[in-house]
């Protein structure tokens, strides 16, 4: 079953792995994803969640378009 925005928000790889990561520190939403960015920013993980490709304000522009489209209360269930 698809929601109405799959197909204006899709999320990249990289904001996939992010999203992932942000649930394993206990994020359920994609706000509470965004909320987490700066941790990841600061963390020694961005190498290992990004990869080379990607970088934080990438997946930090996408994750805002995501809350526009989606809405913050947005399970990440749904976008994983």
């Amino acid at each position: 079953m698809s929601s109405p925005w799959d197909e204006e928000f899709a999320p990249s790889t990289g904001a996939r792995n992010t999203l992932r990561w942000a649930r394993e520190m206990g994020a359920s939403t994609l706000g509470e994803a965004y909320d987490m960015l700066e941790q990841l920013e600061l963390g020694n993980d961005v190498a290992e969640v990004l990869g080379h490709d990607d970088t934080v304000e990438g997946v930090r522009e996408e994750l805002e378009w995501g809350i526009e489209t989606a809405g913050p209360d947005t399970l990440l269930t749904t976008l994983l």
